[in-house]
């Protein structure tokens, strides 16, 4: 182990640059100074001197002139992107090389100057071979820092050069995280300006590159924070990194690509955005998961409310959707409820702004019919077996002041209440806009999907409470639509013949006893335009301005019977 330490510490010593210039020098200087000593040609001191003289003048001349072309390159390529990129150059190692070599050998040079006359004359030919020999490296390491900054006015290698040298964890992260916050300007922030300005440039591939980059050095810094630090200061440290970049970065770079109508960049940057968090949420990083959820929410947000505003809002709606159901299916119950906030909420925002219906029709309709059901067959594939046998009341889980509902059911009832308040936002859109947000019909196929999944996973409390809420639906849509219940009792009848019929039965007894389940509900009750009732909801004032044809409880005994009889049909169809 030791020798193979120290044949990797050797090859890492050759390929360093200083050593290698050393070495070429050392190398140069011993074959002409040698050739020079043997050959011991005559020559005077005087001219010895005169052309030692010159060497020095010529290569500073060149030293300054190439130098100070490169700084004006340097001017350029920093005006056109970001003056934060000047450390670049800066701490180029060839820059370096190149300009202690010129110093050494015009150093050289006037120190054999200074001490002619030499009374040997093979030591002083010697001395001139050696500063030829300087000269001629100094040269060949001006050659190749002259094509390296020809290179560097490239963006793309200026990218490059920035995310693997500049902005490797070890080079750019102080020892805590503490420090790095109290670093005056995110080390990253320098990218961030380069994309921008790419993208304002019109130069879309470079700022490609610099998505791209930009996500590297994101997971790539959560791999070496893993690896060197605790499991707690590692989560700390990812989220000082992280929450900048992705809080302000990035729904800034979302934005800036979609109004020059790069609407693949958006979407590879979104891409880019949704990998970097499921790799801290694969690594235990949950911040940078919210932190990410936060920044798509706000570019969703700032779409406009045209057609073409989905051209940000559906990839960044898809990628939300992949952040829920991983936090779902492997986080903390607090970390899945912070992630899917960002996507409940800016799709409710969204119908409250009530844009037509052609930008919210695939969009909403997705959402609705089956992102949300997808989400919630994650949480019961992980939380099923272990709520299956446990005795919850999942219609009322209080017990005075106390909630009484254990840790694993808690994400379960939670997404059926943000569904509920989703479902109330749907239909205030259509009582505003006399239409559906998506295709008309298809306003249960949610909630048939979730109920059907609870009974599935024998979770019958469940299956109930969302019974319970579908009939509420399903009352609340006969009214606005005059009568069309053939689905509402057909999906019903379904649920009574393929499962244990007592969990539509349960949801009927409930709510013909006048419970109905606690913290969400969809009104069944007649608003009273006199009453002075501060606690009626906002979704009682809007339905109860249209007359009730039917009284709810006389609704319910009816529609009861006509599941009953939809299902006795079905059973003798099977």
């Amino acid at each position: 182990m030791t020798d193979w330490n120290l044949r990797e510490s050797l090859q890492e010593w050759s390929h360093n640059l200083t050593v290698r210039y050393t070495a070429f020098i050392v190398a140069t200087a011993a074959v002409v100074a040698t050739l020079t000593a043997l050959l011991n040609p005559a020559v005077q001191t005087e001219n010895i001197r005169a052309l030692l003289t010159t060497l020095a003048t010529a290569e500073a001349s060149v030293l300054a002139i190439v130098f100070s072309v490169t700084v004006v390159a340097l001017q350029l390529v920093v005006t056109r992107y970001s003056a934060r990129l000047t450390s670049l150059f800066i701490k180029e190692p060839l820059f370096r090389t190149t300009f202690a070599l010129f110093v050494g050998a015009i150093a050289f040079n006037l120190l054999v100057v200074y001490l002619l006359p030499i009374q040997n004359s093979r030591l002083l030919n010697a001395a001139v071979g050696i500063a030829f020999a300087l000269a001629a490296v100094s040269t060949f390491a001006l050659y190749q820092f002259i094509q390296l900054m020809i290179q560097r006015s490239s963006p793309d290698d200026l990218i490059s050069v920035l995310v693997e040298r500049e902005l490797a964890p070890d080079e750019y992260l102080p020892a805590t995280a503490t420090e790095f916050t109290e670093i005056e300007v995110h080390p990253i922030r320098p990218l961030y300006r380069t994309i921008a300005r790419a993208i304002e440039l019109g130069e879309y591939q470079t700022a490609e590159q610099g998505i791209d980059g930009l996500r590297t050095v994101l997971t790539r810094t959560f791999a070496y924070l893993e690896s060197e630090y605790s499991e707690e200061d590692a989560a700390q440290y990812a989220s000082a990194v992280s929450t900048e970049v992705l809080t302000e970065y990035v729904p800034s770079i979302l934005e800036q690509a979609y109004t020059h109508e790069q609407y693949d960049l958006v979407s590879e940057a979104v891409d880019d955005v949704e990998a970097v968090a499921l790799d801290g949420l694969d690594r235990g990083f949950t911040d940078v998961a919210e932190d990410a959820a936060e920044g798509l929410g706000d570019a969703f947000d700032a779409a406009p409310l045209t057609w073409e505003g989905n051209r940000l809002r559906s990839p960044v709606k898809e990628s939300l959707v992949e952040l829920t159901k991983a936090t779902a299916s492997d986080a903390e119950y607090t970390t899945f409820m912070s992630v899917s906030h960002h996507l409940d909420h800016q799709m409710a925002v969204l119908l409250r702004r009530r844009p037509d219906a052609n930008v919210t029709d695939r969009l909403v309709g997705d959402y609705y019919s089956r992102e949300v059901g997808e989400i919630f067959e994650v949480l019961v594939d992980r939380y099923g077996d272990d709520v299956q046998d446990q005795d919850i009341n999942w219609i009322s889980p209080t017990d005075g002041r106390k909630w009484t509902l254990p840790d694993e059911a808690e994400p379960l009832r939670h997404v059926w209440r943000e569904y509920v308040s989703f479902t109330q936002t749907v239909l205030r859109y259509r009582v505003s806009e006399e239409e559906y947000p998506f295709v008309e019909g298809s306003i249960d196929d949610g909630w048939k999907r979730i109920t059907e999944s609870a009974a599935d996973a024998g979770i019958d409390g469940l299956a109930t409470l969302c019974c319970s809420t579908t009939i509420q639906l399903a009352y609340r849509v006969d009214q606005l639509e005059d009568g069309r219940l053939g689905m509402w009792t057909n999906n019903l009848g379904l649920l009574r013949r393929d499962y244990d019929p007592t969990i539509v039965d349960r949801a009927f007894a409930l709510l013909k006893a006048g419970e109905q389940p606690e913290g969400r509900n969809i009104s069944v009750r007649t608003f009273d335009p006199t009453s002075d009732d501060t606690d009626e909801g906002f979704i009682e004032r809007v339905f109860g301005t249209e007359e009730e044809d039917t009284p709810f409880e006389e609704w319910l005994v009816e529609f009861e019977e006509d599941v009953h009889e939809r299902t006795e049909y079905l059973r003798e169809r099977e």
